[in-house]
């Protein structure tokens, strides 16, 4: 009995070093949280050029450079004490906070889980001074010479709490929190020149020539500016709002392109978040989200930032004033387009929330795809034309492809669609239930892996130009490789941009938000235990590709649909696992139905 005995043992007071680690816990997660900490110290020190240096994701080795005010030696020393800070000297302080950082915790909590090494020089001081700290430890610090501003380098994160450096993931995945968290930065700062290098090579760069504009072009690309709309709104002195949002037809399919500042702090915020789509009401379609810009100026009497050590969440004293004060400025900006400005497909993307979109996707989906194609005359509805490869992964075992799904005469009987979601078909006596995106999913999954690599994509009639985003780039390498066996075929065109030739899949012009949104699924996704990363790059494309629940399919789709899965190896379930047929045998019915004999 373990439980009692714990309970008997003394309460004793932790040692120091074991108080840092558990406290460091709270506020260095990866290593992008060191990233923020020492970002915000640099913002907070007046700097205008911050450069940050990592190696293997940050694992190994970060490095933040900015021109900001320097230390003196007493300055640094003290700056490695926990809750020694310069923004605040009491308690209603608090109140009137416009730092970004006021806690005193980042440096020591980093110092307790790695090697720091911090030079800092002010202006006009004749020579720098170098601090080190290794796993909190460490010597008073040293006269150096280095340029004004502060140098923070950190190596070896967690080196001393293996549990925590364990489940680090990837360096790559590493490196995409950083770059996500710079661009963040360079949004609600840009008059901050932001420079992000990984291994020598330039992730992302901005001017900091204070265009939020500029910024998002830099960062998004011009296709992502071109389509921002502008928003202002001040009810009060004391609360004041700016940013962009995007213009209804371009779109994300996460809330991952929103950022919110509130006096310059990028926080999470559903309830402007919420505000702000709520605003576009049905122009956007379902799953579709905006990319923008929020900036609030608040009076810090208004606000409650200090929530959590991480300092990415605050509270709002009025949040109803909030609320209203997005939503009219958001709908404002948008009431304001001019029609003809809207841009491609814009008149569709309104009627999304409606049947009409759904059945113009519908058709596109179904159309044939053009003559001389790899798949010409073939509507990528189906995938039975060709057979399964020698050592495949499919079985078509009884109950889960055509020897389990054809009567006696050779098939289903469709009887017809439920919720727009569901067909509902008779096999000799039983009564099936078939989930139309699962059975869609499993019919294009096997499309891809019956046919070789040379035969997975169409070719574009006009060629798609794609932006990389910084978060994406370094991902973005790894899993070319598997997009292009796909039938993905990219070209480079400069440093962070390609040229899309063909895609696995019939497309228009135009509509490259598709591919957008089937990498934002792979970057955000990892593949599932004895998942390979080609196999989650074919489940991906189908899944993105497979009609979805809630649309609409004339009964001659759904038949063809019907015809296609019941004749698909491994129909039983999903690419991902999960079933699509429920099956209800006649005698169950009749049992239901209390029939005895069950024929009357």
């Amino acid at each position: 009995m373990k439980g009692p005995e714990n309970l008997s043992k003394p309460i004793r007071v932790l040692d120091p070093q074991t108080a840092d680690k558990i406290a460091a816990g709270e506020v260095i997660e990866h290593p992008a949280s060191v990233v923020k900490e020492l970002v915000e110290n640099s913002l907070d020190a007046g700097a205008d050029r911050i450069e940050i240096t990592v190696a293997e994701g940050g694992k190994r080795r970060i490095a933040v450079v900015d021109n900001g005010s320097g230390m003196d030696p007493a300055g640094l020393e003290l700056a490695f004490s926990r809750f020694a800070t310069s923004k605040l000297t009491a308690l209603g302080d608090l109140d009137e906070i416009t730092s970004l950082g006021f806690r005193g915790e980042a440096l020591p909590s980093i110092a307790a889980v790695s090697r720091v090494t911090l030079t800092s020089r002010r202006k006009n001081d004749l020579a720098a001074w170098c601090l080190r700290r290794e796993g909190g430890k460490g010597a008073p610090p040293l006269e150096s010479g280095a340029p004004e501003g502060t140098e923070v380098i950190v190596e070896d994160l967690f080196f001393n709490t293996p549990g925590r450096l364990k489940f680090l993931r990837g360096a790559p995945r590493e490196l995409a929190r950083i770059s996500s968290l710079v661009t963040a930065f360079a949004l609600a700062h840009p008059g901050c020149a932001f420079t992000l290098m990984s291994e020598k090579r330039t992730v992302l760069r901005t001017t900091g020539d204070g265009s939020l504009l500029h910024t998002i072009g830099a960062l998004y690309g011009r296709e992502a500016a071109g389509a921002l709309l502008p928003l202002q709104r001040s009810d009060s002195a004391a609360v004041s709002l700016d940013g962009y949002l995007s213009a209804p037809h371009y779109s994300r399919a996460s809330r991952r392109w929103i950022t919110v500042v509130v006096n310059g702090r990028v926080v999470r915020s559903p309830l402007l978040v919420g505000a702000l789509e709520r605003a576009y009401g049905g122009m956007l379609g379902r799953g579709r989200h905006p990319l923008a810009v929020l900036r609030l100026q608040v009076s810090p009497a208004l606000l409650d930032i200090n929530v959590h050590p991480a300092k990415s969440e605050i509270r709002f004293e009025q949040p109803g004033l909030f609320n209203e004060l997005v939503f009219r400025a958001a709908r404002a900006a948008l009431h304001a387009l001019p029609l003809q400005d809207s841009g491609p497909g814009w008149r569709e993307k309104q009627r999304e929330d409606g049947q009409e979109q759904g059945r113009l996707e519908q058709r596109r989906l179904l159309e044939p795809l053009r003559p001389g194609s790899p798949l010409e005359g073939e509507s990528f509805f189906t995938g039975k034309a060709a057979p399964l490869p020698a050592g495949a992964e499919e079985s078509a075992t009884a109950g889960s492809g055509s020897a389990g799904y054809g009567d006696e005469r050779g098939g289903c009987r469709l009887i017809g669609q439920f919720l727009h979601s569901y067909l509902v078909a008779q096999r000799g006596e039983e009564l099936l239930l078939i989930d139309q995106h699962a059975a869609h999913e499993r019919v294009l999954y096997h499309a891809f892996i019956s046919r070789p690599p040379e035969r997975r994509g169409s070719q574009m009639t006009l060629p798609l130009h794609l932006e990389m985003p910084p978060a994406w780039r370094e991902q973005f390498a790894g899993i070319k490789p598997f997009l292009e066996e796909a039938g993905f075929k990219l070209e480079p065109f400069g440093d962070n941009s390609y040229i899309l030739r063909a895609v696995p899949f019939s497309i228009r012009g135009g509509q490259e938000s598709e591919i957008y949104t089937i990498l934002e699924q792979l970057f955000q996704g990892e593949p599932a235990a004895g998942e390979d990363e080609r196999e989650r790059i074919l489940k991906t494309v189908a899944c993105h590709r497979a009609v979805k629940a809630r649309q609409p399919l004339a009964h001659s789709e759904a038949e063809q649909l019907l015809r296609d899965w019941e004749q698909t190896p491994g129909a039983a379930h999903c690419p991902h696992g999960r079933p699509t047929v429920i099956r209800f045998h006649r005698d169950e019915l009749d049992r239901g139905f209390q029939r005895k004999g069950g024929r009357r």
